[in-house]
C-alpha cells in the first residue's frame, strides 16, 4: 500500500485512510487490496462492509486462512442481530 495511507494508520487516521483507498482503480483492486480494506472496515465496526471484502478475498482465492477467520468472527457478530435488517 501507499506511504501515505500506512501513515494515516499508524496515526489512527482509518477513515482517511479507507477514503483513499476506494479511490483505486479497479485494476489495482486485488486480493491485498481486498485483505487490507475488509480489515480497515472492520477495524471501523463497519462489519458488513468488511464482510463483503472479505468474502470477495474468499472468491479470489478460497484457501485465504485470514479471510475466512473474519468471515467467521463477524459472522459470529451478526448472529446476534436480525441479518435481514443489514440486508434491504
Amino acid at each position: 500500500m501507499d506511504e501515505k495511507i500506512e501513515r494515516w494508520v499508524a496515526e489512527g487516521r482509518i477513515t482517511e485512510a479507507l477514503a483513499e483507498l476506494e479511490k483505486y482503480p479497479d485494476s489495482q483492486q486485488g486480493e491485498a487490496w481486498l485483505m487490507y480494506t475488509g480489515e480497515l472496515c472492520y477495524r471501523l465496526g463497519k462489519n458488513t462492509d468488511a464482510l463483503n471484502k472479505f468474502n470477495a478475498v474468499l472468491r479470489l482465492n478460497p484457501e485465504n486462512e485470514k479471510a475466512l477467520a473474519y468471515v467467521e468472527m463477524i459472522n459470529g457478530v451478526l448472529g446476534f442481530f436480525c441479518k435481514d435488517l443489514l440486508n434491504p
